[in-house]
């Protein structure tokens, strides 16, 4: 990845110059240049904070210059040729060495791609508008203004547009590169288990006004007792409301979001919830089983939150996260004191409770169930429908489970024995697949259907894990670890079972003897099983950055192959794949395949010794 550390709005250093001292004049002329670049770049990042707005860019851009040479070549090949080396040109006199070979790499990959597709002038023309109203789009969508917004009324906006024109593919590499901006954190399974504790004197005499009617409620405690928001009135009912809009909450969930996104209260799933004892056969028996709560786990960009609000002292139950850390057995614990409050997502946080009998438990404890909604600001329908449909199956789930608490004829306790054993089913799919991989995985064979080609899932569905890895190792914040294991290694599996299926595909359509195809295999099977071998030796975990993350110490193993062969896990893997091109099918047919899988690993093992130097700087 780029690095260039040049772009933040608060810095004010001009990019690094050449090492050989120039005249005064050309001195002038590159602090000049170097200044131009360097605002250009504070503007474009003011205006594309958002990973998802640099996403789309990636996309749109590179369709929109895509299109300028289709354009140009409908009327000459040279032409077109000559344009995209005179931008590489015209680029490679403003910014730094390192962001002007990655311009130009870009340029000529579209370069070659529109001389080698010869789409034509009415397709390059499509490919022009798609991209330039695809960005305005994306800025529609995230709730970014454009960069060009914020020039277009100088005098000098001509001057400004030209060079935001040339620049914008250099400028976008650079924001791409940044950890908080770069289209990978969307891939990046962030710690979203958000804790605070409200300890202002009006918020506490809240909690005193809801703890005093649910004491006059007189609970049961033979099992866990719910009541709704509206169930409260007059004085405990605005003490509740006032809970359930708290400026605290809302500013906690919206920190985490950053700019472009709006926190909203959903009242209508909001309850005051008295903790029952551990049951055997019981609804009750979910809260201590891995669950979560709600199902709509597949709505991108929009998160549904529900914060657990202790209101009274808690010396036995506690709350585990197990999806946060590398250890499932040893997950994030949280258990809630008087004002403490802990909100994590009710769609895809996996989360239990066990409860500790202790002495100093008088009575039982009593939370608040608040809920928010997240979403981009500038798509309130696409928040507030998810709130709408968290709101209605919460409803439906606790009928459903409040039938089944004390079960007490056949038909409850076989409702009671169904809540169960979905509960497990769902628990296991959350924590080995993840709803929203199946959704992907069934998108990708979707498209491949529809467009009649199994290449489409090929493209969709082998490189994810790819863009997994290089955003959770960029990512400076808390990673929810063991989201992210699930994450990396289903997408790894789906993608080497279908490269491993399109190589047997390939062994058998290759008309080759049964020897020759043996021999064929051998370096493959030796790649993958070095790889594989590699990988027991290290662990899990430290295969998947648990050092580099921060959860394991960040000590070499001196076991065999490390300390012998360097980075044999990718030096296996690279092996295996590129040995693949030695039958003609797949040279022929998916070389772009094999290409991809070789400069993705190439990708990682950078990254790999950049973090390994990092840390070797540190400890020394």
């Amino acid at each position: 990845m780029l690095t260039e550390p040049l772009i933040s709005p608060e810095t004010s250093s001009p990019p690094t110059g050449p090492l050989i001292e120039p005249s005064q004049d050309a001195a002038s002329q590159t602090k000049a240049t170097s200044d131009a670049w360097l605002r250009l770049c504070q503007g474009f990042l003011r205006c594309h904070r958002q990973p998802l707005n640099v996403a789309l860019h990636c996309v749109t851009t590179p369709l929109g210059w895509f299109g300028v040479f289709a354009l140009i070549q409908s009327f000459s090949d040279k032409t077109m040729l000559v344009a995209a080396a005179g931008l590489a040109a015209s680029i490679a006199c403003f910014v730094p060495l390192t962001t002007a070979i990655a311009s130009a790499a870009v340029i000529g990959f579209l370069a070659l791609g529109s001389y080698t597709l010869a789409v034509g002038w009415i397709w390059g023309l499509v490919a022009l508008l798609v991209g330039f109203f695809g960005q305005e789009l994306s800025h529609w969508l995230t709730g970014e203004v454009t960069y060009q917004s914020t020039y277009k009324t100088s005098s000098s906006w001509w001057r400004k547009w030209l060079e935001h024109t040339v620049l914008l593919i250099p400028a976008l590499l650079v924001v791409s590169s940044r950890s908080r901006q770069s289209p990978l954190r969307l891939l990046v399974a962030r710690c979203a288990v958000l804790k605070t504790k409200l300890t202002r004197e009006s918020q506490r005499a809240d909690f005193a006004d809801i703890v005093r009617w649910v004491r006059r409620e007189q609970p049961t405690v033979t099992s866990s007792t719910h009541w709704w928001q509206h169930d409260l009135s007059e004085a405990e009912g605005e003490a509740f409301e006032r809970l359930a809009t708290d400026g605290d909450l809302i500013r906690l969930i919206s920190s985490f979001h950053g700019p472009g996104f709006r926190v909203e209260p959903v009242r209508g799933m909001n309850e005051i919830y008295v903790t029952g004892p551990m049951k055997k056969h019981s609804s009750d028996t979910v809260f201590y089983m891995g669950h979560v709560d709600g199902p709509w786990a597949v709505f991108p960009g929009a998160t549904v939150y529900r914060c657990m609000l202790a209101l009274n002292a808690n010396r036995e139950v506690t709350t585990h996260y197990p999806m946060s850390t590398p250890e499932g057995h040893a997950p994030e614990s949280h258990r809630l004191e008087h004002g403490d409050a802990v909100a994590f997502d009710f769609n895809r946080e996996l989360h239990y409770i066990t409860r500790e009998t202790h002495p100093e438990q008088t009575e039982p404890r009593i939370n608040l169930k608040l809920h928010f909604v997240a979403y981009p600001a500038s798509v309130p329908w696409y928040g507030r429908s998810l709130a709408k449909l968290t709101t209605l199956y919460d409803i439906k789930a606790r009928k459903l489970f409040l039938g089944t608490i004390d079960p007490n004829n056949w038909w409850a306790s076989i409702k009671t024995r169904w809540v169960l054993m979905w509960t497990r089913v769902f628990e296991w799919i959350v924590q080995s697949v993840g709803w929203s991989n199946l959704a992907y995985t069934v998108a990708a064979f979707g498209a491949a259907a529809l467009f009649g080609s199994g290449s489409v899932a090929l493209a969709l569905l082998s490189f994810v894990h790819y863009g997994i890895y290089v955003g959770t190792l960029a990512e400076r914040g808390p990673v929810s670890f063991g989201t992210f294991v699930r994450n990396a290694m289903f997408f790894k599996f789906v993608s080497m079972l279908l490269l491993i299926g399109t190589f047997c595909w390939a062994l058998t359509t290759a008309g080759e003897s049964m020897t020759t195809s043996l021999l064929k295999c051998v370096p493959v099977v030796v790649g993958f099983g070095l790889a594989a071998y590699a990988s027991r030796v290290l662990g899990m975990n430290r295969t998947l950055f648990s050092a580099e993350l921060g959860f394991d110490s960040n000590e070499r193993s001196a076991r065999f192959p490390f300390g012998t062969i360097p980075h044999p896990m990718i030096l296996g893997a690279v092996t295996a794949i590129g040995s693949m091109l030695l039958v003609n099918p797949m040279r022929e047919q998916f070389t772009w395949l094999i290409v991809g899988h070789l400069v993705c690993y190439a990708v990682v093992l950078g990254q790999e010794i950049v973090h390994t130097r990092r840390f070797a700087r540190v400890r020394n």
